[in-house]
């Protein structure tokens, strides 16, 4: 039974964990550990998980890979899938808020939030303060 907070995962994080960052990895962890824990029920996106697994691509960390690919398999971590329909309401929350398409992704992510009655983010993206409704928690 989870206990915490509803929070939604941004790709950085996993990507800290798995690149061994050294400025994030360990706070990063520390995150993940919350919702091993139940201390936080967790949602990320098919978007999300792309970021992470191209990002492991372009940098040629296989074993990355197949490591992130078993830790979604017995994660708590619940994944939704990237729709039109949030699409759509990313290119309205850039119109309404009047900010650029350089933050497509951040959009896309605020409008799944949005979908899924989600108000807080665990993520080092700064751009994520600029959308209206969202906290972003690192």
């Amino acid at each position: 039974m989870v206990s915490g907070t509803t929070r939604f995962l941004d790709s950085n994080i996993f990507i800290y964990v798995l690149s061994g960052d050294p400025a994030f990895s360990a706070k990063s962890l520390k995150i993940l550990l919350e919702f091993e824990e139940g201390r936080e029920e967790g949602w990320t996106s098919t978007l999300v998980l792309s970021q992470v697994f191209s990002y492991l691509k372009r940098r040629r960390k296989f074993e990355a890979v197949d490591k992130f690919y078993e830790y979604l398999n017995s994660s708590p971590i619940s994944v939704t899938q990237t729709t039109r329909e949030d699409l759509e309401a990313a290119k309205a929350l850039k119109e309404k808020l009047r900010l650029n398409w350089d933050m497509w992704d951040d959009l896309v992510i605020a409008s799944q939030m949005s979908r899924l009655g989600i108000t807080e983010i665990h993520s080092a993206d700064s751009d994520f303060d600029k959308i209206s409704g969202i906290k972003r928690v690192f």
